[in-house]
């Protein structure tokens, strides 16, 4: 589909030909059309959902330690002293998704009545908006919470700027797959958004084999190399605590999110994710069932976690595949299988468990995160929809002069993540790409 023009120009550009040529059904609209991460834990497997009435904070409850006190007596001895339970509780605040679709008042009443209109333009716009939120909703669970997609590698020009450190942590590979062309952006020189450069930009866009951008030839006021990047335009300034928090934060020691849903790390220890380096006891660097079935072990005996799902890059993937292809055949690779691989996702046997293996494009390369899904939380209110506060989706455009002949939709879907047990999940970082 093509753009729908903006409010501010007056202008609705690409919409003539959709009205005058008719169309096969839509195969491929070269959005990418993927729910990856956001599937797998909420719609397929589901970690817990929880309803709320409304947008408040809400309180989770931890206990650290229990009450009481345990000692060995000698006859006619003093009873143990109890000691206090530890109990504390975080906060989370519920977070907006928004998008919006516009078209002329023209096209919309062709639309509705029908001669005019070979191909429905509903039908195309608002299900393509709804794909690029996914795709966002997806990348938000992989970051920090902090909001950045990544940072300007070298000095921005509009076309081919470099880009890296994916969420904007140092070293993250695959900052590219944070963005899609289309998405508008703004720069700031600070990673909480705050003093944003100057007019934003719009990807025109990604080339994923030289990690670079174009954005049209245009480039915020004053953008430097190390900008951090986030999604934005004129009307919405960026900033961290709008984002959703992602595995990169829940599953963290301390070192990108210091202080979590409001209890400070290094305080309260099992507010930590447990971070192993993949490079250390001899593993290598590669995603083997020997670090994974580590990861296990640590993850129930520091915290008495069950991972059940791991998350990992397709880079990840391939080298959990090759490991397994080095030391065992399988002879007849029929039914489920194609060529050796199970074409409904790779598997692995912990114990009394069966952990599944998903790849995300949006997982750097080096990561691996192996999370217990009983752990994790969705907190929303309701699923995402299309606001009809008004009696419609459909609302007219009014801007400083006056009202156009023109209507947008918006789409809104609150929620939020969390984890009450963060130390039942593993990171695994230092990974070397396959």
């Amino acid at each position: 589909m093509s753009t729908t023009g903006t409010q501010a120009s007056g202008t609705m550009t690409g919409l003539n030909d959709i009205l005058k040529q008719v169309y096969e059904p839509a195969l491929n609209n070269n959005i990418v059309q993927d729910s990856e991460l956001w599937d797998l834990l909420v719609e397929q497997e589901g970690f817990e959902v929880s309803e709320g009435p409304d947008g408040k904070q809400i309180n989770l409850g931890h206990i650290f330690a229990g009450a009481g006190g345990v000692g060995y007596m000698a006859e006619d001895d003093y009873l143990p002293t109890p000691s206090a339970p530890v109990i504390k509780q975080s906060s989370i605040t519920i977070k907006q998704a928004g998008g919006v679709v516009e078209l002329s008042g023209r096209t919309l009443r062709r639309v509705k009545q029908g001669p005019a209109a070979f191909a429905n333009w509903a039908d195309e716009a608002l299900p393509m908006l709804a794909q690029r939120i996914a795709f966002h909703k997806d990348r938000a669970l992989v970051g920090a919470g902090t909001g950045i997609l990544c940072k300007i590698n070298g000095t921005p020009d509009g076309t081919g700027d470099g880009i890296n450190a994916a969420y904007g942590i140092t070293g993250l590979e695959n900052a590219v797959y944070t963005m899609l062309e289309g998405d508008n952006l703004r720069y700031s020189p600070n990673a909480d958004g705050s003093s944003p450069r100057a007019n934003a930009v719009t990807v025109s866009a990604v080339n994923y084999a030289a990690s670079t951008i174009d954005t049209g030839g245009t480039t915020p006021t004053s953008a430097a190399s190390g900008d951090f990047v986030f999604l934005g335009d004129a009307n919405l300034a960026p900033s961290g605590t709008k984002d959703p928090m992602g595995l990169e934060g829940i599953i963290d020691d301390g070192t990108n999110v210091a202080t979590f849903q409001g209890l400070a790390r290094a305080t309260y220890l099992k507010m930590q994710g447990q971070v192993i380096d993949s490079t250390s006891l001899s593993f290598g660097g590669v995603l083997s069932e020997d670090l994974i079935d580590y990861g296990d072990s640590l993850a129930h005996q520091r915290g008495g976690g069950k991972p059940d799902v791991l998350i990992a890059s397709y880079s990840g993937i391939r080298s959990f595949w090759k490991s397994l292809k080095s030391d065992r055949q399988i002879m007849n690779p029929a039914g489920a299988y194609t060529g050796g691989k199970k074409t409904d996702g790779l598997k692995m046997i912990l114990g009394d468990r069966t952990l599944t293996l998903r790849p995300c494009r949006k997982v750097p390369d080096s990561r691996a995160y192996l999370a217990e899904k009983a752990s994790l939380k969705l907190y929303r209110i309701g699923s995402g929809r299309w606001d009809d506060t008004d009696g419609s989706i459909w609302n007219r455009v009014v801007n400083s002069t006056g009202r156009k002949d023109a209507f947008f939709a918006a789409y809104i879907e609150e929620y939020e993540v969390a984890c009450k047990t963060p130390a039942h999940n593993i990171k695994f970082t230092s990974l070397t790409p396959a």
